[in-house]
């Protein structure tokens, strides 16, 4: 009898614990979206202006601005990593290190991962949601940055592809917005008709959440049972115009293809997809 006592009670003192933990985990959730929005506000009054006006070309200006988010992105998510409410593993650093003039696609599960790939590629163009250019925290220097609004699509395409071509790395989330955990996978054809127009390299990068945690339709504060991880994962790059059938077709039927084979790629991806332990090597936050 005294061990089944001594039982309940270790199981009733291990869901305190767990349920202080996951308390923990929305409070620090919350301090830090708070303190970065804080910093955010003060840097558009302090450090954007100095940026604006210190000396240098316009693209010297902007390739600064872009360096700097995506310094604070890395402070942010290093703040979550030591407060233990996630952590970020990057695969495929060899691909990220071969993404210039190419056009980065992501998949789009949760609020964070656009801050992990700008830490990953601070100096790429970023397609952004309009709500980003609005909102007073985000808004200046999203605009300094010279991040790109998908609100017009004919001038949202041109400006894609003249970027490509004059050698940026651009990044395009395809889905348009979060996708739900489990969800299968349905991409825009924007995209694709900015890789078949432009005729560039594709960079796929998977990012996937386990647990979901910040994902659509949820507050901050609705934080999983266990610290979540977030897989940042390039793969080989690849040119969607090497054959030369696909090259004897229309654009817009070539562009619908590539959406399909993009969306099969992905879901798979996705779905064959296991996270290490945590006790593993590669469970650890790496950007370096």
């Amino acid at each position: 009898m005294p061990s089944l006592v001594h039982t309940k009670a270790g199981d009733l003192s291990d869901v305190m614990l767990a349920s202080i933990y996951k308390y923990w985990r929305a409070l620090g959730t919350g301090l830090c979206f708070g303190a970065f929005g804080i910093c955010s506000m003060l840097a558009n009054f302090t450090v954007l202006p100095i940026m604006l006006i210190w000396p240098g070309t316009p693209e010297n200006r902007q390739r600064r601005i872009r360096i700097f988010i995506s310094r604070s992105f890395r402070a942010l998510l290093s703040a979550i990593a030591a407060l233990r409410l996630g952590w970020v593993d990057v695969e495929g650093k060899q691909w990220f290190a071969q993404a210039g003039g190419k056009l980065v696609l992501a998949t789009h599960p949760m609020y964070l991962d656009v801050v992990a790939l700008i830490a990953v590629l601070p100096t790429a163009d970023c397609v952004v949601k309009k709500a980003t250019l609005r909102n007073p925290f985000t808004r200046f220097f999203a605009k300094a940055a010279g991040y790109y609004s998908n609100e017009d699509s004919v001038e949202f395409l041109d400006t894609c592809i003249h970027a490509l071509r004059n050698g940026h790395t651009l990044i395009i989330f395809p889905q348009g917005t979060r996708t739900l955990p489990g969800e299968t996978l349905h991409f825009k054809r924007g995209a694709a008709q900015v890789a078949v127009r432009s005729n560039c390299w594709i960079l796929p990068v998977m990012i996937h959440c386990s647990p979901p945690a910040l994902v659509k339709n949820t507050m901050w504060y609705q934080v999983p049972e266990r610290p979540w991880r977030l897989l940042v994962k390039a793969y080989p790059p690849y040119n969607p115009a090497a054959s030369p059938q696909e090259n004897a077709l229309p654009n817009a039927i070539v562009a619908r293809r590539l959406t399909r084979q993009l969306e099969v790629f992905f879901n798979q991806e996705l779905s064959g997809h296991e996270y290490p332990g945590a006790g593993t090597e590669t469970a650890h936050n790496r950007f370096a």
